[in-house]
């Protein structure tokens, strides 16, 4: 509900000017901004006839070209802030780099059997960790900023209470998560850096990033230029390639699963909806956020990876113009407009723009862009500005830089998480106890990752006096039913600074 909430009360808050920029008139500057109108007056009797589509062009490379702000996108002083210790992974991507234009890093070999080495001598816990603040809550748990002891590293800390994730019927979604997490190394995607446990809770520690959230970014200016969304979602597209090739299906892009590093580029967050192994159209759960389910999750029909393109040709038209395609404040109505809708287009999208929203919003899976692999996406012409390369080795430079004082800056965090005591207490025994057989399925949660590991290597610790109180709220995410066609509700933590 939090969610929810939180993107309602964007979607009717007035547009803020962005600092240098003048508005023109009802249809905008670059930016479309205009100032004291909501989003709905300003929308309403903007949008245009849809026109045809250009075609597609059958080269993939484009001339090289750093991104510069054409469209007024400033470097706010007040700009939200960013992790000043973040750097590219382009060190850990792995010997073959990218392929023929592709944005495809090899997979990395996976590190369990490493983690299991009889040379990890030392113990992680949590002792191991300065509590700073809170900064993400969730429904059975909550998001720390935390410093490691020994070489004073900031990162986020997500608490998982085990009887919460059993009762929620959330286990299977979460050792999924953890597994995805372990595998994935990638310059857009978050990194998993440890896991532990003890016998009352889960812990995931991954590189905190204070660059910020889409979603706050996107309440704060209402839109961005067309020159932001478009290495906004080039970075995205990469990293939902390489997330498709390990045949996982995101399920869950939206503005508040994307962060900004120091830099300005994008960081994928959040996997605990995402579904592994799925090789073609045979998934049929019912989950995900209303304004960007692809209409053959509403149809309840087998979908495959074709979803997270819906997904993200919904967020670059929000990105653009400032408000989901279809969206509407009633669910229901919402979910009919997803269905039979005419997709409209405001008059500042530009015809290439309009093209490959388009195609990503084609109702049909088959006739979707992307649905044949991300190098249609890629091939199309509104991204022929860039080099896919310069993308993926971050040699673009985003329009939009955050600004941050420190590595623990937290001021782009909401201050109704902050304001909660990142405390470390005893946890009371709530006669939450699990089963000998779950117990054994959680020790498979434990993770290193050796790469990263500061110059040491852990193993898990298991300390039954050793707790940290997590608190619990009603942030939800999304609903529906599992692949067995369970009914249950997948309340999530909101990483909001993973």
């Amino acid at each position: 509900m939090g969610n929810e909430a939180s993107r309602s009360k964007r979607f009717s808050r007035p547009f803020k000017k962005q600092e240098g920029k003048k508005s023109s008139s009802s249809k905008g500057s670059a930016d479309g901004t205009t100032g004291s109108k909501s989003m709905k007056q300003r929308l309403s009797g903007s949008f245009k006839s849809k026109s045809k589509p250009p075609a597609a062009p059958t080269s993939t490379k484009s001339p090289t070209k750093n991104s510069s702000n054409s469209n007024g996108d400033k470097n706010d002083s007040n700009a939200l802030s960013s992790e000043g210790n973040s750097t590219s992974n382009s060190n850990n991507i792995g010997n073959g780099g990218v392929n023929n234009g592709n944005g495809n890093a090899p997979r990395k070999i996976s590190l369990q059997s490493q983690v299991a080495e009889n040379s990890m001598k030392n113990k992680m816990n949590l002792a191991d960790f300065v509590l700073i603040r809170t900064v993400g809550k969730g429904s059975f748990g909550k998001v720390i900023q935390v410093k490691k002891k020994d070489t004073g590293r900031v990162y986020a800390m997500k608490v998982l209470k085990k009887e919460q994730v059993v009762k929620r019927k959330q286990f299977e979604h979460t050792m999924a998560e953890r597994r995805i997490l372990e595998e994935i190394d990638h310059p857009f995607i978050v990194s998993l850096r440890f896991a532990f446990q003890t016998t009352q809770k889960l812990y995931m520690i991954f590189d905190f990033f204070n660059g910020g959230e889409l979603f706050h970014y996107l309440s704060k200016y209402g839109k961005f230029g067309e020159e932001r969304s478009r290495l906004y979602a080039a970075e995205i597209a990469l990293g939902l390639e390489h997330i498709h090739s390990m045949n996982i299906i995101y399920r869950d892009l939206k503005p508040e699963n994307l962060l900004l590093d120091a830099d300005g580029h994008i960081r994928i967050t959040d996997f605990g909806l995402s579904k592994e192994n799925v090789i073609d159209d045979t998934v049929k759960s019912f989950c995900g956020t209303p304004e960007y389910l692809a209409p053959e999750v509403l149809k309840r029909m087998k979908y495959g990876k074709a979803v997270d393109w819906w997904s993200l040709g919904t967020l670059l038209y929000e990105m653009i113009s400032g408000l989901p395609p279809f969206y509407d404040r009633n669910r229901d109505r919402m979910y009919k407009k997803i269905l039979s809708a005419e997709l409209r287009f405001p008059a500042i999208m530009n015809p290439e723009a309009r093209s490959i929203c388009r195609g990503m919003l084609q109702r049909d899976p088959l006739q979707r862009l992307g649905y044949y692999g991300a190098q249609e996406i890629k091939n199309h012409p509104f991204f022929a500005i860039l080099n896919w390369d310069d993308v993926y080795y971050k040699r673009v430079s985003p329009p939009f830089k955050p600004v941050v004082t420190s590595e623990d800056d937290t001021r782009n965090v909401d201050k109704s998480f902050t304001s909660i005591p990142a405390a470390v207490t005893p946890t009371p025994n709530d006669g939450g106890q699990l089963s000998a057989a779950l117990e054994k399925e959680f020790t498979d949660f434990t993770y290193t990752a050796t790469n990263v590991i500061d110059g040491q290597r852990y193993s898990v610790s298991w300390d039954p006096q050793e707790e940290l109180e997590a608190s619990f709220g009603s942030k939800e995410t999304g609903v529906g039913t599992n692949d067995a066609g369970e009914q249950q509700g997948h309340m999530k933590i909101p990483e909001t600074v993973l």
